[in-house]
């Protein structure tokens, strides 16, 4: 079983990786003066392109040689994207940082939620990987001041963190020990899950409407509603994704994750459609409501996406379902800033909210009851 010692350590990189995903839209929009808004949005999709590569990679290598190097692998991954971007020069180098740092992010998604609930009790797994997970998004709490600040002579400085720290973080993994559950079951036969496949739906779904909160059309949404200074506008807005996973975490063991899944899909489709019509003084708190159930999401469907797959499957059957899930992370930005161009922000705004109701739907119909339950009684 991991220590807390442990979990807070593992923890320090994958706040990294979570520095990664919200410093992107700072990144494009201070891009977006040169290379214009489309061709800035395309670094996120890179980024996204790069989640299903390393879900794949990174959830194979976890499975066939142990989660041990696969947390390892994440880290340095996330250590050279850092590296390139922090150097690039140009629009191609900074393409290939985002997809290079894309890869290690989707690769510690893959892995670590494996690796803490077959190292974790059963009643306080879901409060192990929330606690992980919570690390990362109170990043948010730090990187839009530091973006704001750095403003657009500077933004290149956003990658030193994740180059240092993923780089202390990778050493560190190399005294962790192997999840015994994997060791015993490394020697099973392979066998396919059609889970996976509903996951796979989910997740795309679900990312495809949240990562478009963070596609550069989201700074023309905030400033057509009167809001001058849209990097700060956007900074109070995405508070609300890290007080709703730190909620999350400490609740995770306490609601049926089935529902604490499905219902924050729900509601921010619900929200997203009514945001463009409510008054002015209701708009930012709606948008941070927006973005706290996106927060609140992610500790209880990490833990339930890794519930409802068998432990051979589970670190690839987890990387294939969250990497080909980004791919609508990837394909929600650009329909948004398409859709934006010919209906307008405040319809296109409603398009893409409205896409996550399906997983919702999917959860409630199909997932499994797996609160306080071990996992070899759900799935072996």
């Amino acid at each position: 079983m991991l220590s807390k010692k442990q979990l807070a350590l593992l923890s320090i990189g994958t706040s990294l990786t979570f520095w990664d995903i919200f410093n992107v839209p700072y990144i494009e929009n201070y891009a977006s003066v040169n290379l214009g808004e489309v061709s800035s949005t395309l670094i996120l999709s890179a980024e996204m392109i790069g989640y299903f590569v390393g879900g794949l990679f990174n959830g194979y290598i976890a499975m066939k040689f142990g989660r041990k190097k696969g947390l390892i692998l994440s880290m340095l991954l996330i250590s050279l994207g850092s590296l390139l971007g922090l150097l690039s020069i140009n629009y191609l180098q900074l393409v290939l940082a985002e997809f290079i740092i894309g890869i290690g992010i989707e690769g510690e998604i893959a892995v670590l939620p494996a690796y803490v609930a077959e190292m974790s009790p059963y009643t306080s797994r879901g409060r192990a990987i929330g606690f992980t997970t919570m690390s990362g998004f109170l990043m948010s709490l730090v990187v839009g001041p530091i973006a704001v600040i750095l403003g657009e002579k500077f933004w290149r400085l956003l990658f030193i963190p994740s180059l240092l720290l993923a780089s202390i973080s990778a050493v560190y993994r190399t005294r962790l020990s192997e999840s015994k559950m994997w060791i015993e079951k490394k020697g099973e036969r392979f066998k396919w899950d059609n889970t996976v496949v509903l996951f796979i739906i989910i997740w795309f779904m679900s990312y495809f409407t949240g990562y478009s909160l963070f596609a550069t059309p989201i700074f023309e949404f905030l400033s057509s509603h009167g809001f001058s200074n849209n990097s700060v506008a956007f900074t109070y807005i995405l508070y609300g994704d890290p007080i709703g996973v730190v909620v999350a975490s400490l609740l995770n063991d306490s609601i049926e994750r089935k529902y604490s899944s499905s219902m924050p899909n729900l509601l921010t489709a619900i929200l997203m459609i009514v945001w463009p019509f409510v008054p002015s003084v209701a708009f930012l708190p709606v948008g941070f409501a927006i973005m706290f159930l996106q927060g609140f999401k992610f500790p209880t469907m990490y833990s339930y996406t890794a519930e409802n797959l068998s432990t051979k499957i589970r670190t690839l059957g987890y990387g294939i379902a969250d990497g080909i899930g980004h791919l609508g992370g990837a394909l929600g930005p650009i329909v948004y800033a398409f859709s934006a161009g010919y209906f307008g922000v405040n319809y296109a705004t409603m398009l893409v909210g409205s896409v996550s109701i399906i997983s919702a739907i999917i959860i409630l119909i199909y997932g499994l009851i797996t609160t306080g339950l071990p996992l070899e009684k759900l799935k072996g």
